[in-house]
């Protein structure tokens, strides 16, 4: 029984790898949420720069820094101006520079081209090229943030299960504290 649930893991990694699309498993059921690949080829890859903090990172537009907020996911900080020293920032924040160190990212804004948040950054979906990971996502599912549902995003739902997954896989801040 294990060798045929194994055999079937495999046969849709391949399949849905074949399609194109990232997948994350849900937790609360045996469906897999589909989170879709922007077409590459209509993008332009920028040079990561630094990467801030866990959600943040700067990219190289021609010459000029740009900072670029991840859209749909919040990652602790360091330090954060109304809050005492919160745990797992520097963590979050390794783990964002491990994804993106000498990368170049693919970035799809929303809610509008060009939109900025109160702080002066472009909001965006970020996917590192040329593999296409989903950053946002990929942060959350590993656990080094959470599903940001203060501002709806496209991918809320999608986000909120990838956390879900995580805290129950207990993945990264959701793990056993030291």
């Amino acid at each position: 029984m294990r060798s045929r649930y194994v055999f079937l893991l495999a046969i849709l990694a391949v399949v849905f790898a074949y399609a194109g699309t990232q997948v994350a498993l849900a937790p609360e059921s045996n469906t897999l949420p589909i989170l879709p690949t922007p077409d590459f080829s209509t993008l332009t890859a920028y040079s990561v720069v630094r990467v801030v903090d866990g959600d943040t990172i700067v990219v190289d537009d021609k010459g000029k820094d740009v900072k670029v907020r991840l859209v749909g996911v919040d990652t602790p900080e360091t330090v954060h101006p109304t809050k005492p020293v919160e745990h797992y920032g520097k963590e979050a924040s390794r783990f964002t520079t491990n994804l993106l160190k000498g990368e170049k990212v693919y970035l799809v804004s929303e809610p509008l081209p060009g939109a900025l948040d109160r702080y002066g950054r472009a909001l965006a979906y970020v996917y590192r090229a040329p593999d296409g990971l989903f950053v946002n996502a990929e942060i959350i599912r590993q656990g080094y943030g959470h599903a940001y549902t203060q501002i709806p995003s496209k991918y809320m739902q999608e986000f909120k299960q990838l956390e879900q997954f995580a805290r129950k896989a207990e993945k990264g801040l959701w793990g056993q504290r030291r």
